[in-house]
């Protein structure tokens, strides 16, 4: 049996205009992966797509802390060759050493919508879990039970 989870999360693009990311490095490095930042820095305007990527990892992460822990920088957010967006995670080796299986088997199934205005940012996130990996009992980042 599938579980199904949602986030959302809304963000004010003013909060990255007044960060600008040449003094605040440090502040990017630690939420978003340099592919991220990369994506953000090629726009004229980087705030609104730092806001809709920031809003879509806090909606990837609403609707995974149901299963196990997470954190933001671990949420990345990629886009396609058509400019979709879709969810990498970056989960340690142990986490990730599954069997390749088709996406309708696949344990965990990610999509997101982002979208932006001239003022906010939003994303939803909806979240398919497997019962196999429903019944894996949440870890901390050292792997050990909670």
């Amino acid at each position: 049996m599938n579980r199904w989870n949602i986030g959302v999360d809304v963000t004010d693009i003013t909060r990255f205009r007044r960060l600008n990311y040449r003094e605040n490095r440090r502040f990017y490095t630690r939420i978003f992966t340099q592919e991220e930042i990369k994506h953000c820095l090629s726009s004229k305007d980087p705030a609104p797509n730092f806001a809709a990527n920031f809003s879509a990892k806090e909606a990837v992460y609403k609707a995974l802390n149901n299963f196990f822990d997470i954190k933001l920088n671990q949420i990345e957010i990629r886009r396609n060759e058509q400019g979709s967006p879709h969810v990498n995670l970056l989960l340690n080796r142990k986490e990730t050493a599954r069997e390749p299986r088709s996406e309708a088997t696949q344990p965990l199934e990610i999509k997101v919508s982002l979208s932006h205005s001239t003022s906010h940012a939003i994303a939803f996130a909806v979240v398919r879990c497997s019962k196999e990996l429903q019944e894996t009992p949440a870890t901390d980042q050292k792997g050990a039970s909670k």
